[in-house]
């Protein structure tokens, strides 16, 4: 290793993370420094291989709080860092981040970067709401630098005394990723294709989300609404793209409507989808910020959206999409209609919708503000260091 190249660890409980967000990060890092990623590589294992010029290390990494489990993984990380002696350890997730604070503040690892994107106990109450923010706390506290990707975020974890003001940043305009604005583009050639396979008509109304189907996102009042609005909108389609982890479809109802709900498990082609769409659905209850909706809108889809933290940095009310009350099927609905039943309202949101990313969301734009700043963090923690 040449004296200029740093070395780089990020780690992530999963690769699905990697796949959605920080694969052109990780590729534009790997040109000027060594970068290693620990993940575990058995989770998502329906994924394909993440293919990028890094050293990868598998590490079990539970999801789920496993306390003998976790401790096992967190002496694992403590004695390879000790070992490989990284300049900079970077982390994204709750649990992730809480090991990888901890094991990298154990081994001196002297840059500790955590990057925020929606926490898991914001809708939580009681005592697994202040066991989550503990930890959340912990690793902030132990980081030596921390991201949100979003302003409300940001300020959401600030009121939350979680972080410090002047220890968080939001990068540009936000996200953890950007948009590829060629490969995320109008296509009415391939809307037409993609609406064959699924045998999907062509004069349908197709309102698509895109995520793991969990409760979290949504899923359940998602279908509620749509099955409530599909009884008497014959047009109306329902178009479900990512994975079922915890089988919820298996616990909705769907009624004569089955048959106008398309799935598809899992996609290395999201544009493809999108652009067979007329609109996207992310009734969310935590977000950092919310990537698909910015990938939406490059393909010139305005977004339904819950209005939390972090979706409202991503969608524009009434210019690129609608927000409506979070986990009120009432207001779901009522939006729903309102774009199903106004073409000219579609086309006008998706317009704006793509130009606000145009503006702010492309990859070189976000990718390049990431890049800056993890350079940044590396001339400061090699001063430090001296």
């Amino acid at each position: 290793m040449s004296e200029h190249r740093k070395k780089i660890c990020m780690l992530a409980a999963t690769p699905l993370t990697i796949h959605f967000f920080l694969k052109p990060h990780l590729v534009a890092l790997s040109k000027d420094h060594d970068v290693t990623l620990i993940v575990n590589l058995n989770n998502d294992n329906y994924l394909p291989p993440l293919d990028l010029p890094i050293t990868i290390i598998d590490i079990p990494i539970a999801r789920k709080m496993s306390p003998l489990f976790d401790l096992r993984c967190l002496i694992k990380l403590v004695s390879l860092f000790r070992k490989t002696k990284y300049d900079l350890l970077i982390t994204v997730v709750p649990k992730a981040g809480l090991l990888g604070m901890l094991a990298g503040a154990f081994a001196g690892i002297p840059g500790r970067l955590h990057i925020f994107q929606g926490e898991v106990w914001a809708n939580l109450k009681g005592f697994n709401r202040r066991l989550l923010r503990t930890c959340d706390w912990i690793t902030a506290t132990l980081a030596t630098n921390v991201i949100a990707v979003s302003e409300s975020e940001r300020n959401f974890l600030i009121e939350q005394k979680v972080v410090k003001p002047q220890k968080i940043e939001v990068l540009g305009a936000g996200s953890i990723g950007g948009v590829d604005l060629e490969r995320f583009s109008i296509d009415l050639k391939k809307r037409d294709q993609v609406r064959a396979e699924l045998k999907i008509p062509g004069d349908a109304i197709v309102m698509i989300f895109i995520g793991r189907l969990v409760a979290d996102k949504g899923i359940h009042e998602l279908i509620t609404a749509y099955r409530q609005l599909a009884q008497d909108n014959e047009h109306l389609w329902l178009l479900l793209v990512g994975p079922d982890e915890e089988d919820e479809m298996q616990r909705v109802e769907l009624s004569q409507s089955a048959d106008r709900v398309k799935q598809v498990p899992y996609t290395r082609e999201p544009e493809s989808y999108l652009a067979a769409a007329d609109f996207l659905c992310l009734p969310s209850h935590r977000e950092g910020f919310g990537v698909v909706i910015i990938e939406a809108a490059a393909v010139g889809l305005p977004a339904i959206a819950s209005n939390i933290y972090g979706i409202s940095d991503a969608v524009i009310d009434g210019e690129t999409g609608l927000l409506f009350e979070c986990s009120s099927v009432a207001a779901l609905k009522s939006s729903i209609e309102t774009l199903l039943t106004d073409s000219s309202l579609r086309k006008s949101l998706g317009l704006k919708a793509r130009e606000n990313v145009e503006q702010y969301y492309g990859n070189k734009v976000v990718v390049g503000n990431y890049i800056k700043y993890i350079n940044r963090l590396l001339v400061s923690s090699t001063r430090a260091s001296q």
